[in-house]
């Protein structure tokens, strides 16, 4: 089950600065250890006096659609920053209203199938050869071998490994954007979007072997302990990369609300 997720409050009483530290605030306390606070967990964040901010930090709270609230000594609202998706329509609401509908259909497909595209294209430069296709399906029979020749494992084994990890990651992911607990049920055969962000996640990996990041392998700890511990050390990149597709598709989405 995924944890609620729960305001920030932080006061220049306790925190210096904020900074950002991959997908994660990183609160700088005066002589104290740093503490650093995962955006998915974060509902809002107030501040209370002149903590210092880093642009970096700022923007992805608003990425997240975390609304972030700044308050004088006294208390009193400053002022508050909000994205777009804090103040607008779920990707929820907007998901159901495109499964509902063949033009929403198609616009969720054109995402797909974008996304898709645009690995193909990383990949074939971490490839350092062309690949024939421009979707995942079409050019998995030259992948594979590549993969799997930088692998300690059969490449089945690879891919078996990895599916907890990604499964639980999404679920969490997701939550960020408003999605209930059911958003691991398919919308229609096909609409189903934690299916497809997992998918999206496995490929990444795929680039990132290919790239040259090889899962280690540990003695005595076996082959499961590797993958997981392959997919904790990229946790970052993954995350990034399934929010900027997210992000993609709620915009795709939004435009065609308003339309």
């Amino acid at each position: 089950m995924t944890a609620a997720r729960k305001p920030l409050y932080l006061d220049v009483a306790q925190a210096n600065a904020v900074g950002l530290d991959e997908v994660a605030l990183r609160v700088q306390a005066h002589e104290q250890a740093d503490s650093f606070y995962p955006l998915r967990r974060i509902s809002r964040v107030v501040v209370t006096g002149k903590v210092e901010w880093e642009t970096a930090a700022l923007l992805a709270c608003l990425e997240y659609g975390i609304p972030v609230a700044f308050r004088g000594r006294d208390g009193v609202l400053v002022g508050h920053c909000l994205s777009d998706r804090s103040s607008q329509i779920s990707l929820e609401a907007l998901l159901h209203a495109c499964a509902d509908d063949a033009m929403g259909d198609a616009f969720y497909q054109q995402w797909r199938v974008h996304e898709e595209s645009r690995w193909v294209q990383r990949m074939a430069r971490a490839c350092q050869r062309p690949l024939l296709g421009v979707v995942a399906q079409r050019v998995m029979g030259q992948v594979e071998p590549l993969v799997e020749a930088q692998l300690p494992c059969r490449f089945a084994l690879f891919v078996a490994q990895l599916q907890a990890p990604i499964a639980s990651h999404v679920s969490e992911v997701l939550a960020v954007y408003g999605f209930s607990d059911n958003i691991q049920l398919p919308l229609t055969r096909r609409v189903h979007l934690s299916r497809d962000v997992e998918k999206l996640l496995l490929l990444e990996a795929y680039w990132l072997v290919v790239r040259g990041d090889v899962p280690q392998v540990f003695e005595g700890k076996g082959l499961r302990y590797s993958m997981v511990h392959f997919y904790e050390t990229h946790h970052g990149h993954f995350e990034e990369r399934a929010r900027v597709a997210l992000n993609r598709l709620w915009r795709l989405l939004k435009h065609q609300e308003a339309d």
